[in-house]
């Protein structure tokens, strides 16, 4: 069940990190370039976020468990979804609250050799999505 929790949350990561991207490269009018180079700090941010779980997952789970296309066919709804909904505030809101569900059950399942390492990571991965969050309100309100 933890598992498939991680998964799910690296799956997540990379649905923002493909919508920061794609918002990158349509930032468009007066406000261009802080837009470009908001966006391009939060998918590069993301990138590294991405592979700090997935070497965790391959660390107590195997890299066997990181099979490329169940990650992205986990990802494509959760791009659908945000995309709907069109708000790069929702997308840093939907990423902290996935982070608090996968810690909560860090600190339930007692599945994990290591559950403070492992929920502190978590913990940080949701601390760094808040900041990016209030950078997103401050540029976009909270829409």
């Amino acid at each position: 069940m933890l598992l498939s929790a991680l998964l799910n949350l690296w799956a997540d990561l990379r649905a923002a990190h493909h919508l920061y991207w794609t918002l990158h490269w349509q930032a468009r009018g007066p406000s261009f370039y802080g837009d470009h180079n908001l966006f391009a700090g939060l998918y590069q941010e993301k990138a590294g976020q991405i592979d700090a779980l997935a070497e965790i997952i391959a660390a107590h789970y195997g890299s066997d468990k990181l099979d490329p296309i169940k990650a992205w066919a986990a990802a494509m709804p959760k791009v659908e979804q945000l995309t709907a909904g069109q708000s790069a505030v929702k997308i840093a809101e939907y990423v902290i609250q996935c982070c608090e569900s996968t810690n909560e059950l860090i600190l339930e399942s007692g599945e994990c050799p290591y559950p403070a390492g492992l929920s502190n990571f978590v913990s940080d991965l949701s601390t760094k999505n808040i900041k990016d969050l209030y950078m997103l309100k401050q540029r976009f309100g909270s829409k």
